[in-house]
């Protein structure tokens, strides 16, 4: 049973969510839980915009991203406007890297799938609202995943000027040989520098090296 806040006042809820089944029974849950209240559900982002600029920010917006009109995480921008210090959690059926990524980018606090069932949902909520960033099981194994792919570079290992020169050359095309003829050094010289590239970038050939070095904005 949700537990409700030290302050007694309840955690305001904000529903936008396309499906009027889904919003109904969510915003009845959340009405049923002693710690929460919902005093507004919307079908479309445009009419919580409204209401936004009406009626004041509540603590907690549960977005779908499937929305009619303004997509969902083209909303968040807009909601993070208008509410500051609102959190925003997504609860979608959409469980694609991409939108994930894009919707946690753009400022959602927490993301949430639909099939993690009302009590969940529940925790969720609550877990936003008292700073927990709330991500279900598959969606945490994937942001994790991407996040391990891309090791961050030690201060001890950091690229050199020269390196990042010759890195931006070869990603331009350039061979060894033609590398080292324009920075008119030896191919020892060349090859020296990619071998100090691969080691500190953590990888074992020029594709790998570019396509990190690029992840990483250093060309």
């Amino acid at each position: 049973m949700a537990t409700p806040p030290s302050d007694s006042s309840p955690i305001n809820v904000c529903i936008i969510e396309d499906h009027s089944d889904f919003r109904n029974t969510l915003r009845a849950a959340i009405n049923a839980a002693p710690s929460l209240q919902c005093n507004a559900a919307f079908s479309n982002a445009e009419d919580a915009f409204e209401y936004l600029n009406e009626s004041g920010a509540p603590d907690i917006i549960v977005l779908d991203l499937g929305l009619p009109g303004m997509d969902g995480i083209e909303a968040i921008p807009k909601l993070r406007e208008l509410a500051p210090e609102t959190k925003v959690l997504i609860l979608t059926v959409f469980e694609n890297k991409t939108r994930v990524l894009q919707a946690l980018g753009a400022g959602a606090s927490g993301y949430l799938m639909k099939a993690s069932g009302i009590k969940s949902i529940i925790q969720g909520i609550e877990d936003a609202h008292n700073g927990i960033a709330p991500l279900s099981a598959e969606i945490a194994q994937m942001v994790f995943a991407t996040f391990r792919a891309f090791k961050p570079v030690s201060h001890e290992a950091e690229i050199s000027d020269r390196e990042v020169e010759v890195l931006q050359k070869l990603a331009d095309g350039a061979t060894r040989i033609e590398v080292a003829d324009q920075l008119h050094v030896s191919r020892h010289t060349i090859d020296s520098h990619i071998r100090n590239i691969y080691r500190k970038l953590q990888v074992h050939n020029v594709s790998g090296a570019i396509t990190k070095a690029a992840a990483m904005h250093i060309i």
